[in-house]
């Protein structure tokens, strides 16, 4: 019989196993250094990007932002009477441009927002809200500049979805805790010549909580601006009932926050003005009120006298108004 030859299986070669060579201990921690830096500016890197980014992203957004979270939606429209033209002794028409207050309000919330319209070069007046991060800082900038100051004095809203925030006076609260919030508000804007509401179409038009509010600022000698954010607001009558000099808001400058919008309701607000003899407009912190302004400031000057909010108050005695004042 013939044999079959069986196949030799292959013979597998053991390898050598190579020893990884490892570095010296010198290099190893050298290793571990670049390593553990280049981690740790990854990690702060993207800490300082994301900080960064949101930072501005605050500050440019104020403008959209601002009407969500400061202002009650919708405010009533003043009325535009007109008055009197003012006369000389001659019986000829005055010449005398008409006194026009622009109060820029919610202040202490846009660092330089704020700082940027404090130095325009207008006679603007700012009021702040007593619990702004910033409110200290640039009070203290705009009396240093020489402008008129106010407190932005929170109070309540018809609607409970708008909060009026920190320090706000509500309807029902009892004389001694007015008279308190109103004195540590004042603490935040040592230098207030004067008080504007924030919000309050609720309070505004409770007598019995601005019968409150008006004996107290009575005895502080300030003056009282109405923002008028209802058409209900009582402010007025009370503040003659208790002698407060006073006066009310009668254009808001940015309900629409457009360079160009805004610039139109410059445009009312200055027709309004040389109709009555006066008005008061109000803006706000953001980047369309400071870009009409900037662009503004030349026909403002031109046409009409901005002034201190405080030369447009009645004396708080019936009969009296601002313009007559403005007169004598």
């Amino acid at each position: 019989m013939a044999r079959t030859k069986r196949k030799k299986t292959p013979v597998r070669r053991k390898r050598k196993k190579t020893k990884r060579r490892l570095l010296p201990a010198p290099g190893r921690i050298i290793a571990f250094l670049v390593i553990a830096f280049l981690l740790f500016f990854s990690i702060a890197a993207a800490g300082y990007v994301i900080f960064f980014r949101t930072a501005v992203a605050q500050e440019l957004d104020s403008a959209n932002t601002i009407a969500l979270i400061f202002e009650e939606p919708d405010p009533p429209s003043h009325s535009d009477t007109v008055k009197e033209i003012a006369m000389d002794e001659e019986g000829r028409q005055s010449i005398r441009r008409p006194k026009v207050a622009v109060i820029i309000d919610d202040m202490g919330y846009h660092h330089k927002l704020g700082r940027d319209l404090i130095n325009l070069p207008l006679k603007l007046t700012f009021s702040f809200l007593p619990t702004g991060p910033f409110t200290a800082e640039l009070e203290d900038l705009a009396f240093q500049q020489g402008r008129p100051v106010l407190l932005h004095l929170p109070m309540q809203p018809k609607s409970s979805q708008w909060d009026p925030g920190p320090g706000a006076l509500l309807v029902g609260q009892a004389k001694e805790d007015i008279d308190t919030i109103i004195d540590n508000n004042l603490l935040s804007v040592p230098h207030a010549s004067g008080i504007n509401n924030h919000m309050g179409s609720r309070f505004t038009s409770d007598r019995e909580g601005m019968e409150k509010v008006m004996e107290k600022v009575g005895t502080l000698g300030l003056f009282f601006i109405d923002s008028f954010t209802s058409p209900t607001s009582l402010v007025e009558d009370v503040a003659v009932q208790y002698g407060v000099p006073s006066a009310k808001r009668n254009i808001f400058l940015d309900n629409v926050q457009s360079a160009d919008k805004v610039c139109e309701q410059i445009e009312k607000l200055i027709r309004v003005g040389e109709k009555n003899g006066s008005a008061i407009g109000i803006g706000h912190p953001n980047r369309a009120t400071l870009q009409a302004l900037s662009n503004c400031s030349e026909m403002l000057s031109m046409r009409v006298e901005l002034v201190d909010v405080k030369e447009l108050v009645s004396t708080g005695v019936p009969g009296i108004t601002p313009v007559e004042q403005s007169i004598d």
